[in-house]
């Protein structure tokens, strides 16, 4: 049993990583914002202590936490498109960080697990390695690559793991409105029409039980410090992915692919290689995408069978 601190619980990733540290019988202390709309999402139990604050507020943790053996690291303001280019706020986001270590070391813990991002990396091509030079574009994945660099600097001198997740796109039932997966499902289900780009890039899914499984496995391995992509062993064309939920609604949407793209971070191809990962995390089975989709479409409770 462990003693874990974790900021950021209410998020997509995170609430099903709680459930997970839950059921394996740690002791989590999570620092949540009290007019959080998930806060009835989480759930109940006498291992689970919520400290009621913000980023703003990480002295809290300081005062309620005597000791804790790992922290959590997933709460980020302005990850949501609109604030990825804001440079006042994701450089907040970075000292906020920066004390939320500080507060890690002065209360024991010998592991930091921070929740990196793909878009550290920029716009690559091909294969994506942990090794390779990250040259990001958007304020967003250029404060991540910063508060990373700045970290594994201070857990080296004070002889803290730093496991910094490159995570990709992860998606699942309780992912926020207006992702692809989630505009699919209800859009096609629903007789609307979905515009798209060309969606001819590679793309990588994993299904957010994977995630939260994984998490787990590189916790209970003691995984070294470092870098560790975190996606699955399925890339495909984007576009697959589109018409693959297309084929598993009810039909009744529309969906057109357009020529041009308007993501401020271009159109990166997202094809990581998770071999470190697997090595460390050992034989997994993963989630297929149209396990996870069948799974996602059931959550939602609307009719997405053809009929």
């Amino acid at each position: 049993m462990k003693t874990v601190v974790f900021t950021g619980a209410t998020s997509f990733l995170g609430a099903h990583l709680l459930r997970e540290l839950l059921r394996e019988g740690h002791v989590v202390y999570a620092l949540v914002r009290g007019d959080s709309t998930r806060l009835g999402q989480l759930p109940a139990g006498d291992r689970l202590h919520l400290l009621y604050g913000s980023l703003d507020d990480l002295d809290i943790v300081r005062e309620a936490v005597s000791r804790a053996d790992l922290w959590i690291h997933f709460a980020w303001h302005g990850s949501g498109s609109r604030n990825r280019a804001d440079r006042e706020v994701q450089s907040r986001n970075v000292a906020y960080s920066v004390r939320a270590l500080q507060i890690a070391d002065e209360l024991g813990c010998r592991q930091f697990i921070f929740s990196g991002s793909q878009a550290e990396y920029g716009d690559k091509s091909g294969v994506i390695r942990e090794s390779m030079e990250c040259l990001p574009i958007s304020e967003y994945g250029k404060a991540k690559l910063e508060f990373s660099g700045r970290a594994e600097a201070y857990c080296r001198n004070v002889q803290m793991d730093f496991i910094h997740l490159r995570i990709f796109s992860v998606y699942g039932p309780g992912d926020r409105a207006g992702t692809l997966v989630d505009d699919c499902i209800r859009k096609f289900n629903t007789g609307q029409n979905l515009v798209l780009g060309p969606c001819t890039q590679e793309w990588n899914y994993l299904y957010i039980d994977d995630f939260a499984a994984i998490v787990m496995r590189l916790i209970e391995n003691g995984c070294a410090s470092g870098i560790y992509n975190v996606g699955s062993d399925d890339t495909r064309v984007l576009r697959e992915y589109v018409l693959k939920i297309y084929e598993m609604s009810n039909g009744t949407g529309t969906y057109e692919f357009g020529e041009s793209c308007t993501n401020p971070e271009r159109s990166p191809s997202l094809r990581p290689d998770i071999s470190r990962l697997l090595e460390t995390i050992g034989d997994f089975r993963m989630t297929s995408f149209e396990e996870g989709i069948r799974k996602t479409m059931d959550a939602t409770g609307m009719e997405c069978e053809k009929a």
